[in-house]
């Protein structure tokens, strides 16, 4: 049965929602704005057009704008990241070059002709994606971001930055933005603070740190449902198969790569554990079907992930492949929540051997234990829609 539409107390509202075109990006946003929805708010996602299909299977609309493209092709968009990943340089200035220059110069045009047209009320937007943030500014609407997990400081982000903001502030006819505009009303962190601040020695203090702004509020999140039934691509594992499973997930981006899956292959074919693969290709996984029924989780260290499985109390085995993924298994490892493998250390051997040595040692559980129930200690997506509600209807002229 579905959960009864809340009575708000204010006017209707409408709620637009800008994204960086990955599931990353937008699913950990999404309980918020299905929650918006059930309270009689209309919503909108603007994102590429390649987002279609997953907007849809999540009940939302999507507003394309700005290229067509799915998170993992940046290097295809710039030439320059190409070449410094294939040089190994850790120096390239993504934020500035890739997310603002590219990708938020690129949708402006369409964000904001789509908050002039259809006139929002408040914009949430993923923290990577920086045209909602120029279109807001503009338009003298409220802004928060809906996932957050980089954690800079101002000066980083200054430094980050550049004149890019700026830039992209004038372009949408909001003046010179500056770094200080990035959380001036709100920001929702479906994060656990503990987590955040867990390691003081970050791989990559750049581009993911610990610093908490003021305005920042962490939350609980729910594993959203596609439609109103499971999951597709759980399995009956999943619904009614053995508990101390390994789940293997690899994530939205990395789950091609052929060392990982090999790998992972072999360890599983070397134990008598219950394996589930979350696979894209067979459908998204409900982690709150599968985490209840595993022992170990064995991931990349995507932010999403490893929050989920902290949620449930598994530990992890990780292997950074990229993104924000070693400062993730510096975290998991300073928490005392699983092992961390390097890619060159990686074998089917060594990861069977990683995977026993999380599941057998009672510490690793106990210790993510403790951190789920920090999680039960977080207000949830209720409180935090109650907060973008007051933040729209606080607005003059409202």
């Amino acid at each position: 049965m579905g959960r009864r539409p809340v009575a708000v107390s204010g006017p209707r509202l409408r709620v637009l929602c800008t994204s960086q075109p990955g599931a990353a990006h937008l699913l950990p946003m999404v309980d918020v704005l299905r929650e918006m929805s059930r309270r009689g708010h209309q919503v909108c996602v603007a994102s590429a057009p390649s987002m279609a299909g997953l907007t849809a299977a999540y009940g939302l609309t999507l507003a394309p704008v700005g290229l067509d493209f799915r998170v993992g092709d940046e290097p295809r968009l710039v030439p320059g990241l190409a070449a410094a990943r294939a040089r190994r340089e850790r120096d390239f200035p993504y934020t500035r070059k890739v997310l603002v220059e590219t990708l938020a110069q690129a949708a402006l045009p369409g964000i904001v002709r789509l908050v002039d047209q259809w006139r929002p009320d408040v914009i949430v937007r993923d923290p990577v994606e920086f045209a909602g943030l120029a279109a807001a500014e503009a338009a003298g609407l409220p802004h928060l971001t809906g996932r957050e997990n980089r954690f800079l400081p101002l000066p980083v982000w200054h430094s980050e930055l550049g004149g890019a903001l700026a830039a992209l502030g004038q372009a949408a006819g909001a003046g010179e933005l500056e770094a200080t505009s990035l959380y001036r009303y709100l920001g929702l962190a479906p994060a656990l603070p503990a987590f955040v601040t867990a390691a003081t020695v970050l791989p990559d203090p750049r581009e993911f740190g610990a610093h908490v702004a003021p305005t920042m509020r962490f939350i609980r999140p729910r594993t959203p449902r596609r439609g109103a039934g499971p999951m597709p691509g759980t399995g009956e594992m999943a619904a009614s198969g053995p508990r101390g499973a390994v789940l293997i997930t690899f994530g939205t981006v990395f789950d091609t790569e052929e060392d990982l899956r090999a790998s992972a292959a072999a360890a599983m074919r070397a134990t008598q554990r219950p394996v589930i693969w979350a696979d894209r290709g067979r459908g998204w996984l409900d982690f709150d079907d599968v985490l209840p029924r595993c022992r170990v989780v064995v991931t990349v260290g995507g932010f999403n992930t490893i929050m989920a499985a902290l949620r449930y109390g598994v530990p992890l085995v990780v292997i950074p492949a990229g993104a924000d993924h070693q400062t993730n298994a510096a975290r998991c490892s300073a928490l005392g929540v699983g092992v961390v493998m390097e890619r060159e250390q990686l074998s089917g051997a060594t990861l069977r051997a990683s995977i026993e040595l999380v599941a057998g040692d009672p510490s690793f559980a106990a210790r993510a234990a403790e951190l789920a129930a920090e999680w039960a200690s977080l207000p949830d997506a209720d409180w935090a829609t109650s907060q973008i509600e007051e933040l729209a209807w606080a607005r003059p002229g409202r």
